[in-house]
């Protein structure tokens, strides 16, 4: 016979004997007596020909089991519990719902307890309400249970804290478009947004407290995504402005789009790609952030040097491992260029294979390096994601090589040879290609000395305060949100992302 399913308002489940040695343990059964009593209770039923099973039956065969196995004692002390595989229903008004640990530790979390704590919290509450045998349970006096375990656990005054924070299980709850299932309003969701447009972290949390302090003088439990959209839109008005405003707007279309966004920066060694690509990953909610010297990295280790030689080799490099007879007749920026593109064409296989799993599987990516040319990165799922190719320029050669001594400062590595730096006739002439490329194939080229012009006040980030800057770094914080800008305007305007 199969499985035997336990039977619940939700929907049925497959038994679980994990539960009933669950509910033993606490009584001091041990382990393997614990064992014995659900693999008996399973066998039973399946003896006779029950495949599903509602909580009530089996609780009436767990407490016989019990009783033959172990003691009478224990039996009855059982018998006054509620088990875990029962439900413990919260109620509110009229309505009511299953007890949920996890709702419950999340708003002890947005309290303030660390993730562990507030689940450990989560998982005693539910503890205490099955040994003392609760089924039904308000709202109100729940809420008062949970604080009495945080007193318990934190002291007295984290208790009352809790009690007048009044946010148990989402009190105040977000309704979300199409039918979607309500998600909890969350003040750290809110600030984490606020702050993905350029507010201070004190800014945007107290514009989250003052946001939800009002939705909750007006006796809201429930508010639409929409509404709660323009409400934080206009409070952004009244405290930093239009543009601002504008931004947030912007960030949240951008954020929910119905597919998801591959964007891909290329550029020179030492341009800013990585700080670009960090900065749009955290405006965006991207998680993903794939450098193409990484993909290079495992292809090192898994092909061997004689099987492809420039991939063992420097980017700008690689031509020495190419074949003599094809660079006679060529000249040096040409033999670089070659070699360049034939490294490109190697990692490439990689970058394409990242950028199909993350089609398929609808995630958001950011994929950075020198490799990241847009003509090498063509892939059959291109339709489902929305493309965003650029390129980070420096035409500054001193600024340039400004760059190298900062990231030797940080790494504290050997200072670059001057041929790798951006003075040096190889590193004039890759930056003289690349920035090329776009006006013949249709990536944006980003000029980092003229975005400070045309942007009087820099797109600040978030970085640790304690990084030193070379001139030039604030050049690069002011390219993120103009290219948020120029993806929704093509959004907006359903022009094509890709050329």
């Amino acid at each position: 016979m199969g499985e035997v399913f336990v039977r619940l308002r939700r929907g049925r489940w497959p038994l679980s004997k994990g539960l009933l040695v669950e509910a033993l343990l606490p009584l001091g059964v041990p382990l393997e007596a614990a064992q014995a009593v659900a693999h008996t209770v399973e066998e039973r039923l399946k003896e006779e020909g029950r495949k599903e099973v509602g909580p009530k039956a089996l609780r009436q065969v767990f407490l016989e089991e019990v009783a033959k196995a172990l003691d009478q004692g224990v039996a009855e002390r059982l018998s006054r519990q509620t088990l875990p595989f029962e439900e413990i229903l919260v109620l509110r008004g009229k309505r009511q719902r299953p007890f949920s640990k996890g709702l419950l530790a999340q708003s002890l979390e947005e309290a303030g307890l660390p993730l562990k704590e507030a689940h450990a919290l989560a998982k005693a509450v539910e503890r205490r309400l099955r040994e003392e045998g609760v089924r039904r349970i308000s709202a109100r006096r729940l809420e008062q249970v949970v604080a009495e375990e945080v007193a318990r656990a934190k002291g007295k005054g984290a208790g009352r804290r809790y009690l007048e924070r009044q946010a148990f299980a989402g009190e105040l709850f977000v309704e979300e478009e199409g039918g979607e299932p309500r998600m909890p309003f969350s003040k750290g969701i809110l600030a984490q947004s606020l702050m993905g447009i350029g507010l201070s972290p004190e800014q945007a949390y107290r514009l989250a407290r003052e946001m939800e302090r009002a939705l909750r003088q007006e006796g809201r439990r429930v508010v639409g995504r929409t509404e709660l959209r323009e409400r934080v839109y206009q409070a952004l008005l009244k405290e930093v402005g239009e543009e601002e405003a504008r931004r947030y707007l912007l960030l949240r279309s951008l954020r929910r789009s119905a597919r998801p966004v591959h964007i891909l920066i290329g550029g020179v060694t030492g341009v800013g790609k990585s700080v670009l690509a960090s900065a749009l990953a955290y405006r965006l909610g991207i998680t993903h952030i794939v450098p193409s010297d990484a993909v290079r990295e495992v292809f090192r280790a898994s092909l061997s040097q004689d099987l492809l030689p420039t991939l063992h080799l420097s980017t700008f490099e690689a031509w020495k491992a190419l074949t003599p007879s094809l660079l006679t007749q060529e000249s040096h920026e040409a033999r670089v260029l070659r070699g360049f593109l034939d490294q490109v064409a190697r990692v490439a296989v990689g970058l394409r294979a990242i950028q199909e799993r993350s089609a398929l599987e609808g995630t958001s990516i950011v994929l950075e390096g020198v490799h990241v040319v847009p003509r090498y990165l063509d892939h059959p799922h291109r339709e489902r994601v929305l493309t965003v190719p650029m390129l980070v320029v420096l035409h500054d050669e001193k600024l340039h090589r400004d760059r190298f001594l900062l990231r030797d400062r940080e790494t504290l590595t050997p200072a670059p040879r001057k041929s790798t730096c951006g003075t040096s006739p190889r590193s004039a002439s890759s930056r003289t290609t690349s920035s090329a490329w776009p006006r013949r194939k249709g990536p944006p080229s980003s000029p980092g000395r003229t975005w400070t012009r045309r942007w009087k006040r820099p797109w600040r980030c978030w970085w640790p305060t304690s990084r030193p800057k070379a001139r030039g770094w604030p050049v690069l914080e002011a390219l993120a949100f103009p290219l948020l800008l120029a993806l929704a305007f093509r959004l907006e305007k359903r022009l094509p992302l890709w050329p």
